[in-house]
């Protein structure tokens, strides 16, 4: 069996549909086939937003491409040595199992701090609580923090109330300070990307101007290249 460092549970968009197309141009990286896209593909794809160079985009993603195009319910964690990844895919499918599927709101463009994401329109409470749930569900299922994963996080810079989040449930931003976005570049430094993502946004109907349904949650893995990839999905009812 694959060995996997870390897990994460993701939305991800439907295989085939505009949304999962651009993410994996946009990164490179195809986390639902697990694998890279190259270069010459990339560009003939991302030519229709009027991007003709790459290395604007590469020096901004490095962080984000390892972890795929997706939307995070519950960060990538360590599994607790007292389960398996059995249990855990089990327990998952379980809580799927008690949430209907929901439509989206639509998507727009937004730089959160230092970073680019596509945000919905408005915040989504279906979301949120189904991230609350799984965070609640799967706790058991996390490794304690060590004290390197702490000092991760900045505990210095984190308000009081997302310090005690990380301390409970082992990251700042989950519960009432979770935020769904699905990033396209963090740590951005200079303009460059800037004038690249205006073209995306310009050009949005490409890609946002579908409606995507939240009906899946998906497990992804760190495999030992350190990039995450699908593992398995469960419906929602």
């Amino acid at each position: 069996m694959k060995k996997y460092s870390r897990f994460a549970i993701y939305y991800a968009p439907p295989k085939g549909s505009g949304l999962e197309e651009f993410g994996k141009y946009w990164f490179g990286w195809d986390p639902l086939d697990a694998k890279f896209i190259n270069k010459k593909q990339r560009i003939n794809y991302l030519k229709r937003f009027g991007i003709k160079n790459l290395k604007s985009i590469d020096n901004n993603i490095l962080i984000a491409k390892k972890y795929g195009f997706h939307g995070t319910l519950i960060p990538p964690f360590k599994i607790n040595n007292n389960y398996n990844r059995k249990k855990l895919f089990k327990k998952i499918e379980v809580v799927a199992k008690k949430y209907k599927k929901f439509n989206f709101y639509k998507f727009k463009l937004k730089k959160i701090d230092n970073f680019y994401a596509f945000v919905q329109s408005k915040k989504n409470n279906n979301i949120n609580k189904l991230s609350n749930r799984l965070v609640r569900e799967l706790f058991k299922f996390r490794s304690p923090l060590t004290k390197k994963e702490i000092d991760r996080r900045n505990p210095s810079k984190l308000s009081k109330l997302q310090l005690s989040i990380l301390y409970k449930w082992g990251y700042p931003y989950l519960m009432s300070e979770f935020n769904f976005h699905m990033t396209l570049a963090s740590e951005v430094s200079g303009n460059k990307l800037y004038f690249e993502l205006k073209k995306i946004k310009k050009n949005k109907e490409i890609i946002l101007n579908e409606t995507n349904d939240f009906d899946k949650i998906y497990i992804f893995g760190e495999n030992q290249k350190g990039m995450f990839e699908n593992l398995e999905n469960f419906s929602l009812s």
